[in-house]
Protein backbone atom coordinates (compact mmCIF):
# COMPACT_ATOMS: atom_id res chain seq x y z
CA UNK A 1 0.00 0.00 0.00
CA UNK A 2 1.01 3.44 -0.76
CA UNK A 3 1.67 5.97 2.03
CA UNK A 4 0.06 8.52 2.24
CA UNK A 5 -3.15 8.02 0.10
CA UNK A 6 -5.32 11.28 -0.52
CA UNK A 7 -7.86 11.93 2.11
CA UNK A 8 -11.53 10.48 1.42
CA UNK A 9 -12.71 12.05 -1.44
CA UNK A 10 17.68 -22.58 13.27
CA UNK A 11 17.99 -25.08 15.16
CA UNK A 12 17.43 -29.42 15.09
CA UNK A 13 13.86 -30.15 14.84
CA UNK A 14 12.52 -31.32 18.19
CA UNK A 15 11.86 -35.17 16.80
CA UNK A 16 15.68 -34.95 15.78
CA UNK A 17 16.92 -34.42 18.75
CA UNK A 18 14.11 -36.44 20.56
CA UNK A 19 15.81 -39.25 18.80
CA UNK A 20 19.25 -38.35 19.17
CA UNK A 21 18.65 -38.19 23.27
CA UNK A 22 17.04 -41.89 23.49
CA UNK A 23 20.22 -42.80 21.00
CA UNK A 24 22.38 -41.56 23.94
CA UNK A 25 20.30 -42.81 26.71
CA UNK A 26 20.17 -45.95 25.37
CA UNK A 27 24.19 -46.60 24.02
CA UNK A 28 26.17 -48.30 25.72
CA UNK A 29 29.15 -47.39 27.59
CA UNK A 30 32.97 -47.64 26.88
CA UNK A 31 35.78 -47.39 28.76
CA UNK A 32 38.45 -45.21 26.25
CA UNK A 33 41.73 -46.98 26.74
CA UNK A 34 44.45 -47.00 24.17
CA UNK A 35 44.50 -49.61 21.95
CA UNK A 36 47.83 -51.89 21.52
CA UNK A 37 49.65 -50.58 18.92
CA UNK A 38 50.89 -53.96 17.34
CA UNK A 39 47.40 -56.37 18.16
CA UNK A 40 45.24 -56.83 14.82
CA UNK A 41 42.23 -55.15 14.93
CA UNK A 42 40.24 -58.26 15.57
CA UNK A 43 42.43 -58.56 19.00
CA UNK A 44 41.36 -54.57 20.08
CA UNK A 45 37.58 -54.99 19.73
CA UNK A 46 37.81 -58.05 21.91
CA UNK A 47 40.13 -56.82 24.06
CA UNK A 48 36.96 -53.73 25.53
CA UNK A 49 34.55 -56.17 26.47
CA UNK A 50 36.90 -58.13 28.05
CA UNK A 51 38.27 -55.06 30.27
CA UNK A 52 34.72 -54.42 30.82
CA UNK A 53 33.85 -57.57 32.62
CA UNK A 54 37.31 -57.62 34.77
CA UNK A 55 37.08 -53.64 36.03
CA UNK A 56 36.89 -53.18 39.73
CA UNK A 57 33.24 -52.52 40.62
CA UNK A 58 30.77 -52.17 43.94
CA UNK A 59 29.07 -55.62 42.55
CA UNK A 60 32.58 -57.72 41.74
CA UNK A 61 34.18 -57.42 45.74
CA UNK A 62 37.76 -55.73 46.22
CA UNK A 63 40.30 -54.83 44.23
CA UNK A 64 42.44 -58.13 43.96
CA UNK A 65 40.56 -60.35 44.81
CA UNK A 66 40.12 -63.95 42.98
CA UNK A 67 38.38 -63.53 39.58
CA UNK A 68 35.45 -66.74 39.23
CA UNK A 69 37.75 -69.77 37.74
CA UNK A 70 40.37 -68.82 40.09
CA UNK A 71 42.31 -66.15 38.36
CA UNK A 72 43.30 -63.40 39.75
CA UNK A 73 42.50 -59.76 38.58
CA UNK A 74 45.18 -57.75 37.06
CA UNK A 75 46.16 -54.93 38.73
CA UNK A 76 45.13 -51.58 37.59
CA UNK A 77 46.65 -49.53 34.98
CA UNK A 78 48.69 -46.59 36.29
CA UNK A 79 47.77 -43.10 35.56
CA UNK A 80 44.85 -40.93 35.18
CA UNK A 81 41.24 -41.82 35.02
CA UNK A 82 40.01 -41.46 31.49
CA UNK A 83 36.24 -40.35 30.90
CA UNK A 84 33.38 -42.74 30.29
CA UNK A 85 32.21 -41.66 26.84
CA UNK A 86 29.31 -43.40 25.01
CA UNK A 87 30.53 -44.64 21.24
CA UNK A 88 28.16 -42.65 19.71
CA UNK A 89 29.66 -39.42 21.17
CA UNK A 90 33.11 -40.22 19.86
CA UNK A 91 31.94 -40.00 16.51
CA UNK A 92 28.88 -37.11 16.91
CA UNK A 93 30.57 -33.85 17.68
CA UNK A 94 30.28 -32.42 14.42
CA UNK A 95 33.40 -30.70 12.68
CA UNK A 96 33.49 -26.97 11.38
CA UNK A 97 31.97 -28.06 7.74
CA UNK A 98 28.70 -29.48 10.08
CA UNK A 99 28.53 -26.29 11.99
CA UNK A 100 28.95 -23.85 9.26
CA UNK A 101 25.72 -25.92 7.32
CA UNK A 102 22.40 -24.03 6.48
CA UNK A 103 20.03 -23.63 8.93
CA UNK A 104 17.11 -25.79 8.27
CA UNK A 105 14.97 -24.17 4.92
CA UNK A 106 11.48 -24.46 3.52
CA UNK A 107 11.89 -25.08 0.11
CA UNK A 108 11.47 -21.30 -1.68
CA UNK A 109 14.09 -19.55 0.79
CA UNK A 110 16.99 -18.49 -1.56
CA UNK A 111 15.95 -15.83 -3.50
CA UNK A 112 16.95 -12.22 -4.42
CA UNK A 113 13.87 -10.20 -4.89
CA UNK A 114 13.98 -6.88 -6.97
CA UNK A 115 10.78 -4.49 -6.14
CA UNK A 116 10.12 -2.66 -8.72
CA UNK A 117 6.62 -0.01 -9.25
CA UNK A 118 5.79 -0.56 -12.65
CA UNK A 119 4.86 2.84 -14.09
CA UNK A 120 7.99 4.39 -12.11
CA UNK A 121 10.32 1.59 -14.00
CA UNK A 122 10.77 1.39 -17.99
CA UNK A 123 8.50 3.28 -20.75
CA UNK A 124 8.54 0.43 -23.13
CA UNK A 125 5.46 2.01 -25.07
CA UNK A 126 4.22 5.32 -25.17
CA UNK A 127 0.97 4.69 -26.58
CA UNK A 128 -0.08 3.47 -23.59
CA UNK A 129 0.50 6.51 -21.57
CA UNK A 130 -2.76 7.97 -21.01
CA UNK A 131 -4.25 4.06 -20.45
CA UNK A 132 -6.68 4.87 -23.83
CA UNK A 133 -8.11 7.65 -22.03
CA UNK A 134 -8.57 11.33 -23.30
CA UNK A 135 -8.36 14.75 -21.14
CA UNK A 136 -6.08 16.15 -19.01
CA UNK A 137 -4.26 14.73 -15.87
CA UNK A 138 -7.51 14.91 -13.72
CA UNK A 139 -9.31 12.08 -16.59
CA UNK A 140 -6.24 10.11 -17.47
CA UNK A 141 -4.07 10.12 -14.42
CA UNK A 142 -1.16 10.87 -16.86
CA UNK A 143 1.01 13.70 -16.07
CA UNK A 144 5.25 13.21 -16.28
CA UNK A 145 5.80 16.61 -14.50
CA UNK A 146 3.51 15.65 -11.20
CA UNK A 147 4.70 12.84 -8.85
CA UNK A 148 1.33 11.84 -7.46
CA UNK A 149 0.20 10.94 -11.30
CA UNK A 150 1.34 8.11 -13.72
CA UNK A 151 4.61 8.18 -15.32
CA UNK A 152 4.48 6.31 -18.13
CA UNK A 153 6.56 3.46 -17.02
CA UNK A 154 5.00 -0.12 -18.02
CA UNK A 155 5.34 -3.92 -18.39
CA UNK A 156 7.12 -3.58 -21.80
CA UNK A 157 9.56 -1.65 -20.32
CA UNK A 158 9.83 -3.83 -17.37
CA UNK A 159 10.43 -7.14 -19.29
CA UNK A 160 13.19 -4.80 -21.86
CA UNK A 161 15.37 -4.85 -18.73
CA UNK A 162 14.72 -7.99 -17.30
CA UNK A 163 18.74 -8.72 -18.64
CA UNK A 164 19.59 -5.90 -16.36
CA UNK A 165 17.65 -6.99 -13.70
CA UNK A 166 19.24 -10.43 -13.22
CA UNK A 167 22.48 -9.08 -14.23
CA UNK A 168 22.40 -7.31 -10.78
CA UNK A 169 21.84 -10.81 -8.85
CA UNK A 170 18.57 -11.22 -9.04
CA UNK A 171 16.63 -14.22 -9.32
CA UNK A 172 13.27 -13.18 -8.63
CA UNK A 173 10.84 -9.80 -9.52
CA UNK A 174 7.96 -8.24 -6.98
CA UNK A 175 6.29 -6.05 -8.88
CA UNK A 176 3.37 -3.13 -7.25
CA UNK A 177 -0.37 -4.63 -8.09
CA UNK A 178 -1.23 -4.06 -12.22
CA UNK A 179 -4.77 -4.66 -12.36
CA UNK A 180 -7.08 -1.84 -13.54
CA UNK A 181 -7.59 1.13 -11.15
CA UNK A 182 -9.31 4.07 -11.01
CA UNK A 183 -7.13 6.96 -12.60
CA UNK A 184 -7.89 9.34 -10.16
CA UNK A 185 -9.16 10.05 -6.91
CA UNK A 186 -9.34 13.08 -4.70
CA UNK A 187 -9.91 16.82 -5.83
CA UNK A 188 -8.50 19.76 -5.86
CA UNK A 189 -4.86 19.95 -4.29
CA UNK A 190 -5.80 16.22 -2.85
CA UNK A 191 -6.30 14.78 -6.49
CA UNK A 192 -3.64 11.82 -7.97
CA UNK A 193 -3.59 8.91 -9.42
CA UNK A 194 -3.64 5.36 -9.27
CA UNK A 195 -0.29 4.90 -10.59
CA UNK A 196 0.89 2.69 -7.73
CA UNK A 197 -1.81 0.23 -8.06
CA UNK A 198 -3.65 -0.08 -4.86
CA UNK A 199 -7.33 1.44 -6.50
CA UNK A 200 -8.13 -1.48 -7.86
CA UNK A 201 -11.86 -1.21 -9.99
CA UNK A 202 -11.20 -4.30 -12.17
CA UNK A 203 -9.46 -7.41 -10.52
CA UNK A 204 -9.72 -9.48 -14.27
CA UNK A 205 -7.70 -6.38 -16.37
CA UNK A 206 -4.47 -4.91 -16.17
CA UNK A 207 -4.39 -1.82 -16.10
CA UNK A 208 -4.13 -0.29 -19.36
CA UNK A 209 -1.46 2.39 -18.78
CA UNK A 210 0.37 -0.77 -18.01
CA UNK A 211 0.09 -2.88 -21.21
CA UNK A 212 -2.33 -6.29 -21.24
CA UNK A 213 -3.45 -9.66 -19.89
CA UNK A 214 -0.82 -10.80 -22.96
CA UNK A 215 1.91 -8.84 -22.22
CA UNK A 216 1.43 -9.90 -18.47
CA UNK A 217 1.97 -13.23 -19.18
CA UNK A 218 4.44 -12.41 -21.71
CA UNK A 219 6.73 -11.12 -18.53
CA UNK A 220 6.22 -14.35 -16.69
CA UNK A 221 7.42 -16.61 -20.04
CA UNK A 222 10.53 -14.45 -20.43
CA UNK A 223 11.65 -14.09 -16.82
CA UNK A 224 11.32 -18.50 -16.48
CA UNK A 225 12.82 -18.33 -19.19
CA UNK A 226 15.51 -16.50 -17.90
CA UNK A 227 15.17 -18.78 -14.31
CA UNK A 228 13.91 -15.68 -12.50
CA UNK A 229 10.47 -15.73 -10.70
CA UNK A 230 7.93 -13.40 -10.24
CA UNK A 231 5.43 -12.34 -8.27
CA UNK A 232 2.22 -10.31 -8.25
CA UNK A 233 1.34 -7.61 -5.51
CA UNK A 234 -2.16 -8.45 -4.60
CA UNK A 235 -5.02 -6.84 -2.10
CA UNK A 236 -7.97 -8.75 -0.73
CA UNK A 237 -8.45 -5.45 2.22
CA UNK A 238 -10.20 -3.15 -0.14
CA UNK A 239 -10.93 -1.68 -3.52
CA UNK A 240 -10.87 1.60 -5.11
CA UNK A 241 -13.17 4.50 -3.46
CA UNK A 242 -16.28 3.91 -5.13
CA UNK A 243 -18.91 3.58 -2.09
CA UNK A 244 -20.37 6.74 -0.69
CA UNK A 245 -22.61 6.90 2.47
CA UNK A 246 -25.85 8.59 1.84
CA UNK A 247 -25.20 10.22 5.76
CA UNK A 248 -21.73 12.32 4.26
CA UNK A 249 -20.17 11.56 7.10
CA UNK A 250 -17.19 9.25 7.41
CA UNK A 251 -15.87 8.62 11.00
CA UNK A 252 -15.68 5.02 12.46
CA UNK A 253 -19.23 3.44 13.40
CA UNK A 254 -18.18 0.48 16.18
CA UNK A 255 -19.95 -2.71 16.13
CA UNK A 256 -20.59 -2.13 19.93
CA UNK A 257 -22.69 1.27 18.89
CA UNK A 258 -24.21 0.02 15.82
CA UNK A 259 -23.83 -3.67 15.35
CA UNK A 260 -24.58 -4.91 12.31
CA UNK A 261 -28.57 -6.45 11.40
CA UNK A 262 -29.76 -8.75 9.57
CA UNK A 263 -32.98 -8.64 6.72
CA UNK A 264 -35.23 -8.73 10.08
CA UNK A 265 -33.94 -5.97 11.86
CA UNK A 266 -32.16 -8.21 14.51
CA UNK A 267 -28.62 -7.41 15.60
CA UNK A 268 -25.78 -9.93 15.22
CA UNK A 269 -21.76 -10.78 14.94
CA UNK A 270 -20.74 -11.34 11.87
CA UNK A 271 -17.38 -12.37 13.82
CA UNK A 272 -19.41 -15.68 14.48
CA UNK A 273 -19.90 -16.52 11.11
CA UNK A 274 -16.25 -16.03 10.06
CA UNK A 275 -14.99 -19.47 9.97
CA UNK A 276 -18.03 -21.15 8.31
CA UNK A 277 -21.69 -21.54 8.69
CA UNK A 278 -24.60 -19.58 6.82
CA UNK A 279 -24.04 -15.96 6.88
CA UNK A 280 -27.39 -13.89 8.25
CA UNK A 281 -29.24 -12.73 5.64
CA UNK A 282 -28.70 -8.51 4.86
CA UNK A 283 -29.68 -5.52 2.92
CA UNK A 284 -28.38 -1.58 2.18
CA UNK A 285 -30.24 -1.42 5.45
CA UNK A 286 -28.25 -3.51 7.51
CA UNK A 287 -25.17 -1.39 8.16
CA UNK A 288 -24.26 1.93 10.71
CA UNK A 289 -23.79 3.78 7.35
CA UNK A 290 -25.96 3.53 4.37
CA UNK A 291 -23.70 2.71 1.59
CA UNK A 292 -24.76 4.29 -2.27
CA UNK A 293 -22.47 3.38 -5.56
CA UNK A 294 -22.63 3.73 -9.43
CA UNK A 295 -23.66 0.46 -11.35
CA UNK A 296 -21.17 -1.30 -13.09
CA UNK A 297 -18.05 -0.04 -11.60
CA UNK A 298 -16.41 -2.60 -10.40
CA UNK A 299 -15.20 -6.37 -12.13
CA UNK A 300 -16.42 -9.14 -11.17
CA UNK A 301 -19.79 -7.88 -10.77
CA UNK A 302 -19.91 -9.33 -7.71
CA UNK A 303 -18.12 -6.49 -5.99
CA UNK A 304 -20.80 -4.38 -6.99
CA UNK A 305 -23.15 -5.27 -4.47
CA UNK A 306 -22.62 -2.83 -1.40
CA UNK A 307 -23.39 -5.37 1.13
CA UNK A 308 -20.11 -6.68 0.13
CA UNK A 309 -18.38 -4.27 2.46
CA UNK A 310 -18.23 -2.80 6.04
CA UNK A 311 -19.90 0.23 5.79
CA UNK A 312 -18.40 1.12 8.68
CA UNK A 313 -16.75 4.52 7.97
CA UNK A 314 -12.88 5.69 8.20
CA UNK A 315 -10.47 3.40 10.02
CA UNK A 316 -7.71 4.94 12.79
CA UNK A 317 -5.78 1.99 12.56
CA UNK A 318 -6.32 0.51 16.16
CA UNK A 319 -8.57 -1.91 17.85
CA UNK A 320 -11.38 -2.91 16.07
CA UNK A 321 -11.35 -0.37 13.06
CA UNK A 322 -7.73 -1.43 12.09
CA UNK A 323 -9.94 -4.41 10.47
CA UNK A 324 -13.10 -3.20 9.62
CA UNK A 325 -12.34 0.55 8.79
CA UNK A 326 -11.81 2.05 5.17
CA UNK A 327 -7.80 2.45 4.83
CA UNK A 328 -8.35 6.29 3.69
CA UNK A 329 -11.66 6.00 2.32
CA UNK A 330 -11.03 2.90 0.09
CA UNK A 331 -13.91 0.32 0.00
CA UNK A 332 -13.34 -2.24 2.90
CA UNK A 333 -14.38 -5.46 2.02
CA UNK A 334 -16.88 -7.62 4.30
CA UNK A 335 -13.96 -10.07 4.12
CA UNK A 336 -15.91 -12.38 7.31
CA UNK A 337 -18.43 -12.90 4.37
CA UNK A 338 -17.91 -16.49 2.96
CA UNK A 339 -18.83 -14.92 -0.35
CA UNK A 340 -16.02 -12.61 -0.58
CA UNK A 341 -13.42 -15.36 0.91
CA UNK A 342 -14.66 -17.45 -2.43
CA UNK A 343 -14.70 -14.57 -4.66
CA UNK A 344 -11.10 -13.25 -3.72
CA UNK A 345 -9.73 -16.94 -3.86
CA UNK A 346 -11.76 -17.57 -7.81
CA UNK A 347 -10.30 -14.11 -8.72
CA UNK A 348 -6.50 -15.01 -7.86
CA UNK A 349 -7.01 -18.94 -8.96
CA UNK A 350 -7.58 -17.47 -12.21
CA UNK A 351 -4.51 -15.42 -12.34
CA UNK A 352 -2.28 -18.04 -11.25
CA UNK A 353 -3.49 -20.89 -13.85
CA UNK A 354 -3.86 -17.88 -16.26
CA UNK A 355 0.08 -16.50 -15.92
CA UNK A 356 1.68 -19.19 -14.47
CA UNK A 357 2.87 -16.92 -11.66
CA UNK A 358 5.01 -18.14 -8.92
CA UNK A 359 3.54 -16.29 -5.45
CA UNK A 360 2.11 -13.16 -4.03
CA UNK A 361 2.96 -10.77 -1.98
CA UNK A 362 -0.10 -9.48 0.13
CA UNK A 363 -1.06 -5.97 0.45
CA UNK A 364 -2.49 -4.67 4.16
CA UNK A 365 -2.72 -8.47 5.44
CA UNK A 366 -3.01 -7.44 8.62
CA UNK A 367 -5.97 -5.35 8.07
CA UNK A 368 -7.87 -8.86 7.26
CA UNK A 369 -9.58 -11.08 9.69
CA UNK A 370 -7.54 -14.06 10.47
CA UNK A 371 -10.22 -16.26 9.34
CA UNK A 372 -10.29 -15.01 5.92
CA UNK A 373 -6.52 -16.56 6.00
CA UNK A 374 -7.06 -19.45 7.29
CA UNK A 375 -9.26 -20.38 4.33
CA UNK A 376 -7.67 -18.04 1.42
CA UNK A 377 -3.34 -18.97 2.20
CA UNK A 378 -4.50 -23.03 1.91
CA UNK A 379 -6.76 -22.63 -1.28
CA UNK A 380 -3.67 -20.76 -3.49
CA UNK A 381 -0.95 -22.64 -2.33
CA UNK A 382 -2.96 -26.07 -2.82
CA UNK A 383 -4.57 -25.06 -6.22
CA UNK A 384 -0.85 -23.87 -7.01
CA UNK A 385 0.36 -27.37 -6.36
CA UNK A 386 -2.33 -29.48 -7.77
CA UNK A 387 -1.35 -27.19 -11.39
CA UNK A 388 2.52 -28.49 -10.29
CA UNK A 389 3.81 -25.66 -8.44
CA UNK A 390 4.28 -26.86 -5.00
CA UNK A 391 6.88 -24.06 -4.08
CA UNK A 392 3.93 -20.90 -4.75
CA UNK A 393 4.95 -18.53 -2.14
CA UNK A 394 2.79 -16.27 -0.16
CA UNK A 395 3.81 -13.93 2.02
CA UNK A 396 2.29 -10.77 3.50
CA UNK A 397 2.56 -6.87 4.17
CA UNK A 398 2.09 -6.90 8.17
CA UNK A 399 3.33 -3.41 8.94
CA UNK A 400 4.72 -3.99 13.03
CA UNK A 401 8.48 -4.31 14.16
CA UNK A 402 6.99 -6.74 16.75
CA UNK A 403 7.66 -10.42 15.40
CA UNK A 404 5.14 -11.67 17.83
CA UNK A 405 2.56 -10.23 16.13
CA UNK A 406 4.19 -10.26 12.40
CA UNK A 407 4.65 -14.07 12.15
CA UNK A 408 0.99 -14.72 13.13
CA UNK A 409 0.47 -14.57 9.97
CA UNK A 410 2.48 -17.36 8.69
CA UNK A 411 2.04 -19.64 11.58
CA UNK A 412 -1.55 -19.42 12.06
CA UNK A 413 -2.84 -17.69 8.80
CA UNK A 414 -0.78 -20.07 6.36
CA UNK A 415 1.19 -17.86 4.39
CA UNK A 416 4.43 -18.98 3.83
CA UNK A 417 6.25 -15.87 5.52
CA UNK A 418 5.69 -12.07 5.74
CA UNK A 419 7.79 -9.20 5.03
CA UNK A 420 10.16 -8.55 7.86
CA UNK A 421 9.75 -5.17 8.56
CA UNK A 422 11.30 -6.23 12.24
CA UNK A 423 14.24 -6.68 10.49
CA UNK A 424 13.93 -3.36 8.57
CA UNK A 425 13.56 -1.36 11.77
CA UNK A 426 16.57 -2.77 13.62
CA UNK A 427 19.06 -2.77 10.33
CA UNK A 428 18.25 0.68 10.08
CA UNK A 429 18.93 1.63 13.52
CA UNK A 430 22.17 -0.45 13.83
CA UNK A 431 23.66 0.73 10.70
CA UNK A 432 22.32 4.63 11.30
CA UNK A 433 24.11 4.67 14.42
CA UNK A 434 20.72 5.38 16.70
CA UNK A 435 21.12 1.29 18.30
CA UNK A 436 24.31 -0.60 19.39
CA UNK A 437 24.22 -4.45 18.18
CA UNK A 438 22.35 -5.52 21.29
CA UNK A 439 19.27 -4.35 18.90
CA UNK A 440 20.21 -6.80 16.12
CA UNK A 441 20.55 -9.42 18.91
CA UNK A 442 17.13 -9.49 20.16
CA UNK A 443 16.14 -9.37 16.38
CA UNK A 444 17.64 -12.59 15.49
CA UNK A 445 16.83 -14.19 19.03
CA UNK A 446 12.87 -13.92 18.31
CA UNK A 447 13.44 -15.64 15.10
CA UNK A 448 11.62 -18.97 16.59
CA UNK A 449 8.29 -17.30 16.89
CA UNK A 450 8.38 -17.90 12.72
CA UNK A 451 9.34 -21.59 13.07
CA UNK A 452 6.37 -24.24 12.00
CA UNK A 453 6.33 -27.10 10.21
CA UNK A 454 6.34 -25.58 6.91
CA UNK A 455 8.89 -22.37 7.49
CA UNK A 456 10.75 -20.55 9.24
CA UNK A 457 13.08 -17.12 9.81
CA UNK A 458 15.08 -18.10 6.69
CA UNK A 459 12.23 -17.27 4.31
CA UNK A 460 11.20 -14.18 5.22
CA UNK A 461 11.81 -11.37 2.53
CA UNK A 462 14.40 -8.84 4.18
CA UNK A 463 14.18 -5.46 3.03
CA UNK A 464 15.81 -1.75 4.00
CA UNK A 465 13.37 0.67 2.25
CA UNK A 466 10.02 0.79 0.08
CA UNK A 467 7.39 2.36 -1.63
CA UNK A 468 5.16 2.94 1.56
CA UNK A 469 8.19 4.15 3.85
CA UNK A 470 10.94 5.70 1.51
CA UNK A 471 14.57 4.64 0.73
CA UNK A 472 17.24 3.59 2.99
CA UNK A 473 19.20 6.25 2.08
CA UNK A 474 17.21 8.88 3.54
CA UNK A 475 16.28 7.10 7.15
CA UNK A 476 20.37 7.41 7.31
CA UNK A 477 20.46 10.96 6.50
CA UNK A 478 17.58 11.99 9.03
CA UNK A 479 19.28 9.72 11.71
CA UNK A 480 22.51 11.59 11.36
CA UNK A 481 22.01 14.98 9.70
CA UNK A 482 25.39 16.20 9.74
CA UNK A 483 26.88 12.91 8.46
CA UNK A 484 29.22 13.51 5.29
CA UNK A 485 28.42 11.76 1.75
CA UNK A 486 31.25 9.58 2.56
CA UNK A 487 29.94 8.02 5.52
CA UNK A 488 26.23 7.85 4.43
CA UNK A 489 27.89 5.45 1.99
CA UNK A 490 29.71 3.63 4.45
CA UNK A 491 26.37 3.42 6.50
CA UNK A 492 24.45 1.93 3.44
CA UNK A 493 26.59 -0.71 2.44
CA UNK A 494 26.58 -1.64 5.97
CA UNK A 495 22.83 -2.00 6.12
CA UNK A 496 23.22 -3.75 2.59
CA UNK A 497 26.02 -6.16 4.35
CA UNK A 498 23.16 -6.75 6.91
CA UNK A 499 20.62 -7.37 4.16
CA UNK A 500 22.42 -10.01 1.90
CA UNK A 501 25.46 -11.83 4.68
CA UNK A 502 22.21 -12.71 7.32
CA UNK A 503 18.82 -14.84 7.65
CA UNK A 504 15.76 -13.69 4.85
CA UNK A 505 15.52 -13.48 1.58
CA UNK A 506 16.89 -9.78 0.30
CA UNK A 507 14.54 -7.73 -1.41
CA UNK A 508 16.16 -4.25 -3.28
CA UNK A 509 13.40 -1.29 -4.05
CA UNK A 510 14.12 -0.30 -7.61
CA UNK A 511 16.87 2.93 -7.50
CA UNK A 512 18.70 1.12 -4.52
CA UNK A 513 20.55 -0.76 -6.39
Amino acid sequence: MVWPLPPRRTRPAPLARAALAAVLVTAPLAVLSPPAAAAPAASRTAAAPAASRTAASPASGTAGAPAPGGAAAAPAAAGPARPVVSALSRSAAPGDRGLARDALRADLSRERFYFAMTDRFANGDTGNDTGGLSGDRLTTGFDPTHKGFYQGGDLKGLIGRLDYIQGLGSTAIWITPAFANRPVQGTGANASAGYHGYWITDFTRIDPHLGTNAEMKKLVREAHRRGMKVFFDIITNHTADVIDYAEKTYSYRSKGAYPYVDASGRPFDDREYASGGRFPKVTADSFPYTPVAPAGAKTPSWLNDVTMYHNRGDSTFSGENSEYGDFHGLDDLWTERPEVVEGMIDIYRTWVRETGIDGFRIDTAKHVNMEFWERFSPALRGYAAKLGNERFFMFGEVYSSDPAFTSRYSTRGGMNATLDFPFQEAARSFSGGTADAARLARLYADDDHHTDADSNASSLPTFLGNHDMGRIGRFLKQDDPGATDAELLRRDLLAHELMYLTRGQPVVYYGDA
